[in-house]
């Protein structure tokens, strides 16, 4: 299970088998969480608008106060800050028009903002409260909310959403009971970082391997996966997860001792690109544990993450690469809620390290 200081939020997308269904099972946890200590908090359905409210406490003729979900669970980039803006206008305005006060407008995302994204949202804030100064404003981000899910008094929230009873492997259970194939993690169909300082990415460029969209987006499908299994910590999933690393891992070594692809000095890129095709193609001919089945595109992410650790790369002196790289740290969505400078790329789970 999911302890709730080790909660990441795309959760919700992981176990609902889409970001648009995340999206509505975040906003139902919000609900929940502001019910705590708001009894009377209700949601607005969209009908055919919602007035830039997701959940109110008070009266519409009177004041309100407004949470607002946003189910942004990597960065906050320019969609997701026009997106903010105007959720915020379209409160102001139909309170205008409506004939009710806004008292405190609260945003709600999944993630942690970056340093860069934390002043745009102190800027913005300072400006709106020059514009409209009987407005209190509040910011529920993701290391706020893991610390409400902490709260005693959350308890129900928390078990509800992310306790045993919601976890992702008792739902492959049941649909093995039924006799369907268990269910493989969905594919996450939002923005993919850039993670232009990556080393998995750099190992790439030197190896002359110029395509990399889909490479990407597969490291960051990959990634969900392996912080979910970390967080909910299922010995047999931790021990799938620690298999077919080592089973990648295994393929690339193979290849590596290999003299038809292994990579060489003299033939640097094309030996390079020959090797990385070849261990590709194995990789996407590796069958996934039956405790954890995967897409084809978590797999390949998992092989890009043993690169990304530094225990693989694709030219003859990929190790030197490794030593030297340094990781531009805004790069990349932190692991923790406090700031702190360990990045999810370098995040190896135990069981892993043990094994190999």
């Amino acid at each position: 299970m999911t302890t709730p200081s080790l909660i990441d939020f795309r959760i919700h997308a992981l176990r609902t088998g889409s970001d648009d269904a995340g999206r509505v099972d975040f906003h139902r946890m919000l609900s929940a969480l502001i019910g705590i200590t708001h009894p009377t908090a209700t949601d607005i359905r969209a009908d055919p608008g919602d007035w830039g409210i997701d959940v109110f406490v008070g009266s519409l003729v009177g004041t309100v106060s407004v949470w607002q979900s946003k189910y942004f669970y990597t960065r906050i980039g320019d969609s997701q800050k026009k997106q903010i803006r105007e959720s915020f206008a379209s409160a102001m305005k139909n309170a205008k028009n409506e004939g009710y006060t806004v008292e405190t407008w609260t945003l709600c995302v999944a993630c942690e903002f970056s340093a860069p994204e934390r002043k745009w949202w102190d800027t913005k804030i300072k400006e709106w409260k020059q514009l409209h100064p009987g407005v209190q404003f509040d910011l529920w981000d993701a290391p706020r909310l893991r610390r409400k899910l902490m709260s005693p008094d959350a308890e129900d929230v928390w078990a509800e959403f992310y306790g045993p009873n919601r976890d992702i492997s008792e739902m492959r259970t049941a649909a093995t009971a039924e006799g369907a194939r268990h269910l493989a993690p969905p594919i996450s169909l939002a923005e993919t970082p850039s993670y232009e300082s990556a080393l998995f990415v750099k190992q790439m460029t030197v190896a002359g391997v110029s395509a990399v969209d889909a490479q990407r987006k597969a490291f960051f499908n990959a990634d969900i996966l392996v912080r979910d299994v970390s967080a909910r910590a299922l010995p047999e999933e931790l021990a799938a997860i620690s298999e077919i690393d080592a089973t990648l891992l295994g393929n690339w070594e193979d290849a590596v001792a290999d003299p038809d692809t292994a990579p060489n000095a003299n033939n640097y890129q094309v030996s390079a690109r020959k090797l990385f095709s070849t261990v590709m193609r194995q990789t996407g001919a590796v069958q996934p544990p039956v405790e954890l089945p995967l897409r084809p595109v978590h797999t390949r992410g998992l092989m890009h993450r043993i690169v990304e650790n530094g225990r693989a790369g694709w030219v003859h002196d990929w190790p030197d690469i490794a030593q030297d790289h340094v990781i531009d740290r805004s790069d990349y969505v932190t692991a923790d809620e406090g700031g702190d400078p360990r990045l999810v790329p370098d995040m190896v789970l135990p069981e892993i390290q043990e094994t190999v």
